[in-house]
């Protein structure tokens, strides 16, 4: 029966390929705003009651919306994702990358994204534009909503959630538009759930990298993702294999000269893998290369790769398709046992002399580099019998001659 990898309960199932080929290189989901921006899907512009603009925001009662493009490359492929802003205070850098991180790690203290309202704008990116088309929304919030109008509300409603504006109206030049704008941006608001649980990762493993000791299983590599298939590619020395928890292989099968590992689903459980290395193994080191077709989903949170330089911080606006990849290493010593002390015991010909001198000698190293499962050494415990009664034959000795120089003292 093949041997399973545990897997999370969004993973159908999973494909691993083992091979000796150079891996991709590969960090953290990267964003980049796309620049010249062709791509930009534009909303309304709305008016902003200047008492709720958060401090440090331009003192402007008009803010334009937009659905902002970002580009992520992984594997030599660009994917375009869309996005909505989560910080009003702070202008987009488009020079600068952005990385995934999971809501507390939002840059701003003072956002109320970072806090209780994370849920609430997780739930309007689900139930408003683009997720819903304009005709699921003029069903869902009884209008007649066009692009702009759901563009407009969509963005002035996730500001509401997460820097506490107020608008007071819309500048689309047309008043049954900038009506509609305030009538869907009041009924996603009044609405609005908070969905206590955030999106899935993209990928992640954790830790990137573990150490141990040549005859041990390394790990485990904990891999979270929103994706239905991984593909696993490794650079392995010779009889370095990867493992399920009880050590087993995975199902292994040849094809077209590369190992090829499956697994199944195992329910609700974290997928994991380890490295298995063979005791008496040289110092080494596997890299590994975790790949996949993934869901970038709606809600996750983007923010700048450099903590000390401030750009608007973003959230997925619906879910998308991308191409994702990160890297792992697993490395090792030789296992090694440290010295145990014997004690040897001499004794000389002398009556009055018995010396004991200690050694320190190494035993043979046991498997994995364990000092729990060697035997102790009991070759003291034969001597010390031997030893006493090597000193009772020397009393008597003495005694028997006392008696006799005591009986010729009485003779005389």
């Amino acid at each position: 029966m093949a041997s399973r990898l545990r897997i999370g309960a969004a993973l159908l199932g999973t494909t691993a390929l083992l091979s000796m080929s150079t891996l991709a290189a590969s960090a953290e989901v990267i964003v980049k705003p796309v620049e010249p921006d062709p791509y930009n899907k534009y909303g309304y512009s709305v008016t902003i009651d200047k008492n709720t603009l958060p401090k440090g925001a331009r003192d402007e009662k008009e803010y334009g919306t937009k659905l902002i493009p970002l580009k992520l490359q992984e594997n030599g492929k660009d994917n375009l994702v869309f996005s909505y802003c989560v910080e009003l205070p702070t202008d987009l850098d488009k020079n600068k990358g952005l990385k995934e991180v999971d809501w507390d790690k939002h840059p701003n203290p003072n956002t109320k994204f970072k806090g209780e309202n994370a849920g609430k704008v997780l739930w309007i990116l689900t139930n408003s534009f683009p997720t819903k088309s304009t005709n699921e929304l003029d069903k869902l919030y009884e209008g007649n909503y066009d692009e702009e109008e759901a563009i407009a509300a969509t963005q002035a409603a996730i500001w509401h959630f997460s820097d506490g504006i107020e608008i007071t109206g819309a500048t689309s030049g047309r008043k049954d538009a900038d009506a509609d704008v305030v009538k869907l941006y009041k009924k996603l608001i009044e609405q609005a759930q908070d969905l206590k649980t955030q999106p899935k990762p993209t990928l992640e493993i954790e830790p990137t990298s573990q150490s141990g000791k040549s005859g041990q299983k390394i790990g485990p590599f904990k891999v979270t993702t929103s994706a239905n298939e991984l593909k696993l590619t490794a650079e392995l020395p010779d009889g370095v294999a990867i493992t399920d928890a009880d050590g087993k292989p995975l199902n292994v099968e040849k094809k077209g000269g590369k190992s090829e590992l499956t697994a199944k689903s195992e329910g609700d459980k974290v997928s994991q893998f380890f490295v298995n290395v063979p005791e008496g193994s040289p110092k080494g080191e596997a890299k590994m290369n975790v790949s996949a077709e993934a869901t970038l989903h709606a809600g996750r949170l983007f923010v700048a790769m450099d903590s000390s330089y401030r750009t608007q911080s973003l959230v997925i606006a619906q879910d998308s398709k991308v191409e994702v990849a990160k890297d792992a290493k697993a490395d090792w010593v030789v296992g090694q046992q440290p010295p145990s002390s014997t004690t040897t015991t001499t004794t000389t010909t002398s009556s009055t002399t018995t010396s004991t001198t200690t050694s320190s000698t190494p035993n043979n190293p046991a498997p994995g580099g364990s000092t729990d499962d060697h035997l102790a050494y009991t070759g003291a415990s034969i001597l010390w019998p031997l030893v006493g009664g090597l000193a009772l034959v020397g009393a008597g000795i003495g005694a028997l001659f006392f008696v006799r120089r005591k009986k010729a003292g009485a003779a005389e």
